[in-house]
């Protein structure tokens, strides 16, 4: 009876002892967190971490990358996935992450529509345009196949500059009231086809102006959305270049005449705004004459004789019908264009 109750007792003080290692067990201290590094950064996850996990708890989502055309504008979005690489290796979500892991999330890359290439035997001026001048050559155009859009031109030559015996006559800065119809008055008068570079903001709010520009068979082009000047439109972003051709060609637009012409304020360009010009159907235009019509002091006679001193053949003259009082400019003009044609000039716009 003795050793039965013994024996009992020993195995309930082993069932005991059991029963406390395996809590001791069960309460001991959890694996150390492993550091890790999350797109660059230091990290550390608790042990036993899975990819998986890491994801979940981290909320690491990539974007998907989309179809766009030659100009950046989308056509099929989000049909590119982005992915979490592991080590850099794209990582399966059971994997168990290990200590000094590189775990970097990958956003989906934009992909470009592909470009189709043509070539067009032309005569084309210089761009940007100074003069009237023209030589013969081969236009080669990229367009993207998918939406049509131009992605670039070049130009080569194959021979000389021709170029004819005409000026073109050119104003900025309108429509203004009052001097822009008096110098559609005279050029109607004269018979002559001028080239109007219109200011977007003022178009906008002067459309009947406009319209009465192309009722009388003038072309009215693209000179900016608001005329920026300090700093040169050349030294600003390409957002805020890109504006300021798009905007006001929108106005120009929907009064019916899409502008194929650019001429940037001040004459201040670059090779990227003539590119940007070019993707959106467009030619950057100068001007070889410019009698200042536009500063203090300038007189309808002072304005003629710098015309008529300086136009040769080809001659695109810059002058104004807007931005001030253009007095000056409306008298001298008729003494121009006689001078101009006295001279054997033909007067032309710029040519589109």
């Amino acid at each position: 009876m003795l050793r039965a109750r013994a024996s009992r007792a020993a195995l309930l003080a082993a069932a005991v002892v059991i029963l406390a290692l395996t809590a001791a067990s069960a309460l001991g201290d959890p694996p150390p967190p492993i550091p890790i590094r999350l797109n660059g950064h230091a990290l550390y996850v608790p042990g036993g971490s899975t990819l998986d996990g890491l994801v979940e708890t981290n909320h690491l989502k990539p974007t998907s990358g989309s179809l766009v055309s030659v100009t950046g504008q989308t056509l099929r979005a989000s049909i590119y996935p982005g992915h979490v690489e592991l080590n850099g290796r794209i990582g399966r979500r059971s994997a168990a992450l290990a200590a000094h892991d590189q775990v970097r999330v990958v956003n989906g890359r934009d992909h470009r529509e592909p470009v189709v290439t043509s070539a067009e035997a032309v005569r084309r001026p210089a761009d940007p345009e100074y003069t009237l001048g023209r030589a013969p050559g081969n236009l080669v155009v990229e367009t993207g196949k998918i939406s049509g859009e131009v992605a670039g031109t070049a130009f080569h030559a194959t021979g000389p500059v021709q170029t004819p015996r005409a000026v073109a006559l050119t104003f900025d800065d309108g429509p203004w009231p009052g001097s822009t119809r008096a110098i559609l008055r005279i050029l109607r008068r004269k018979h002559v086809t001028a080239t109007f570079f219109v200011i977007g903001d003022q178009a906008n709010r002067d459309q009947n102006l406009v319209r009465a520009e192309l009722r009388a068979g003038m072309r009215v082009e693209d000179h900016s959305w608001d005329h920026p000047l300090i700093p040169p439109l050349a030294e600003q972003s390409p957002r805020k270049i890109h504006d300021e051709i798009v905007f006001a060609a929108n106005v120009l637009r929907r009064l019916g005449d899409p502008p194929t012409l650019f001429r940037p304020p001040g004459g201040s360009w670059s090779d990227q705004m003539v590119t940007m010009a070019n993707r959106m159907g467009m030619r950057v235009v100068l001007w070889s004459v410019d009698p200042r019509d536009w500063a203090p002091g300038a007189t309808p006679k002072s304005i003629t004789h710098t015309v008529l001193s300086n136009a040769r053949p080809g001659s695109i003259v810059d002058m104004h019908d807007g931005g001030g009082d253009r007095t000056a400019t409306v008298k001298a003009l008729p003494r121009i264009i006689d001078g101009l044609r006295r001279r054997g000039f033909e007067l032309v716009p710029v040519e589109r």
